[in-house]
């Protein structure tokens, strides 16, 4: 039970982000112009790599264990939100370099649930 409570916060969590990451992202982009349209590719993986991170990290604080298999969980969830509104709204069909991202967004979720499950706890006097 305690492993489905984790990640349907890091769902939560890295829903959240992503919503605040990618709104600041586009709001930053607007004011400014013009943008080389290579560069917003590589701008919304970043942001979707913090967010997942950020996902990761969180729902493993409170579990403290399996932190690599949660992370990768919160990678997962995201890429097939991510994946779905793709195929289903935009009719992008995956291809091969779509693996990098994938990659990187697993990695960053892995990286993310490994630091939170080894974080230390602050002693309280």
């Amino acid at each position: 039970m305690k492993w489905v409570r984790a990640l349907i916060l890091s769902t939560v969590v890295t829903t959240g982000a992503s919503l605040v990451l990618l709104s600041a992202i586009a709001f930053f982009v607007c004011r400014s112009g013009s943008l080389p349209r290579g560069s917003v590719t590589i701008i919304t993986t970043i942001a979707a790599c913090a967010a997942v991170f950020l996902g990761g990290f969180l729902s493993t604080i409170s579990v403290r264990e399996k932190g690599l298999l949660l992370g990768l969980g919160a990678g997962a969830v995201f890429l097939i939100c991510a994946g779905a509104v793709s195929v289903l709204v935009f009719q992008v069909e995956l291809g091969p370099a779509s693996a990098g991202k994938i990659a990187a967004v697993l990695l960053s979720g892995a990286i993310g649930g490994v630091l939170g499950a080894n974080r230390k706890s602050k002693v309280k006097f």
